[in-house]
């Protein structure tokens, strides 16, 4: 992130409305338009992996919204491994398969989200 970045990120939910999420990002993605700098406004929507057709959704509304204004939008989209909290041992010991094979039990599935990045710059009218 530079000096030049205004990041905001917006965390959809299951229980989150769309047309108020693209009202946000809009906000956000229009803000200072008139001003003659050359700051970028950007956006992040961050989404379970859940709730990921609701965020994009969101983001192709929001999308069609500034093109259909005239304004130009970059948009970029990362899965990733949802960072957990920091997880407390509730056993010390080591279970292991009922025949003593060696078997273990494969680890909990790891959570994934779904990231969208778009970014609007202020040009310089001439």
């Amino acid at each position: 992130m530079t000096e030049t970045e205004d990041v905001e990120i917006i965390t959809v939910k299951s229980h989150s409305a769309v047309s108020k999420m693209v009202t946000k990002c809009l906000t956000i993605l229009n803000r200072n338009l008139d001003d003659s700098s050359s700051k970028i406004n950007t956006v992040e929507i961050i989404a379970d992996a859940k709730v990921a057709g609701k965020a994009i959704t969101i983001a192709e509304i929001v999308k069609r919204r500034i093109t259909e204004h005239g304004g130009i939008i970059h948009h970029t989209t990362r899965v990733q491994e949802k960072p957990s909290p920091a997880e407390v041992p509730t056993d010390t010991v080591e279970r292991k398969h009922l025949q003593g094979e060696g078997y273990e039990k494969p680890k909990k599935k790891v959570d994934a989200q779904i990231v969208m990045r778009m970014e609007r710059r202020n040009f310089v009218k001439e």
